[in-house]
């Protein structure tokens, strides 16, 4: 009959929505959610540059008052930042409302590509339903990604007439922009970004990290901006007792910096070595990668003085070591030097 003929028609227009439009139409939107959460974290103060990002970075661990950061910081730098700048987004966009400017603006775009060929397709003449579905998914092309195994199976046994099916297809796809602008309003933007194809945190560590190589003794991050330089360098070490290293003689965390240390007559030892014991002046033979500046006159910043001295224990036991001799003059720092030479260190007024 003409009216099982007509539902016939309205539910295939409703199943090929369901099973193909929708799901292409949500990877469409969460693909390009990813740029647009970055470029929004581009536009915060401390991801607008290197220096900035390593300040606010440096002052947060500061004012967290935990050796336990400042060890993840050291060991697994990588892993750490990203899951701070992790954190970061979740912050920014804490109000899912944050993305769904984004969200409704992609939706439109792709509800807009799907009307339009709808339109193309019946314009085509198609005679029977697997031609005219076929000619939208092609005219939507690159922009949807249509399941291939929804599309045969929506395909098998589809006799319905393709000029009923194009007009209930059209009200299906306004159903759907409305149940989908539902589904971003109310999905939590912890779980939007479990679906977000590039991972931002990923990004933005590229960007505002560079490298993210660390020193080898102090595990000072390189300077050097991006991924294009063969040479790794940085214009401040620490001490080296950050980045595990100790005495032979004692165990004890060495308090030294690398800049000194590859100026003089000491020796170190380390896997890379055969644990054999290397002249500090020919680290290179060992670290070919790391370009270290020798100056004798050179000293560790105010702000890791004061990050050994308080947490010199702390590290000692991480590292199964024994404490650092503290210079009596690096106790004295306060928190608040601290802040001020990590504010000199990164030219921050």
């Amino acid at each position: 009959t003409q009216y099982s003929f007509l539902y016939q028609c309205q539910k295939k227009a409703k199943e090929f929505t369901d099973q193909c439009l929708k799901p292409a139409v949500e990877d469409f939107v969460y693909s390009s959610l990813g740029p647009n959460i970055i470029d929004e974290m581009l536009t915060c103060e401390e991801f607008s540059t290197r220096m900035s990002f390593q300040y606010s970075l440096l002052k947060d661990l500061l004012s967290k008052k935990n050796h336990k950061d400042y060890l993840r910081y050291s060991s697994s730098y990588e892993s750490y930042v990203k899951e701070r700048i992790h954190q970061q987004i979740k912050e920014r966009f804490s109000s899912s409302s944050a993305t769904f400017e984004f969200e409704d603006r992609h939706l439109q775009s792709s509800i807009s590509s799907i009307n339009d060929a709808i339109k193309k397709a019946k314009t085509g003449n198609s005679d029977n339903l697997k031609k005219f579905v076929e000619d939208i998914c092609k005219e939507l092309g690159d922009k949807l990604v249509i399941s291939q195994d929804a599309l045969g199976a929506f395909m098998i046994l589809n006799k319905a007439d393709p000029e009923p099916f194009a007009h209930w297809l059209t009200e299906s796809v306004k159903d759907m922009k409305e149940t989908l602008r539902e589904k971003f309003k109310k999905t939590a933007f912890a779980e939007k970004l479990k679906h977000v194809h590039m991972k931002p945190q990923n990004e933005l560590f590229t960007r505002v990290i560079g490298c993210g190589k660390q020193c080898p003794f102090c595990k000072v991050p390189c300077d050097a901006g991006g991924n294009k330089h063969t040479q790794h360098f940085a214009s401040l070490h620490r001490p080296q007792g950050l980045g595990t290293w100790r005495w032979t003689s004692t165990n004890k965390l060495t308090t030294d910096i690398c800049s000194s240390l590859v100026d003089s007559d000491k020796r170190f030892r380390c896997d890379a070595a055969n644990n054999k014991s290397h002249p500090y002046k020919s680290y290179r033979d060992i670290y070919p990668d790391w370009d270290i500046c020798p100056d004798v006159s050179l000293q560790a910043s105010d702000y890791w003085k004061y990050v050994m001295a308080t947490y010199n224990e702390d590290f000692a036991e991480a590292y199964d070591a024994e404490p650092a001799d503290i210079p009596e003059t690096w106790k004295q720092i306060t928190d608040q030097q601290a802040e001020a030479s990590l504010k000199e260190s990164f030219s921050i007024k």
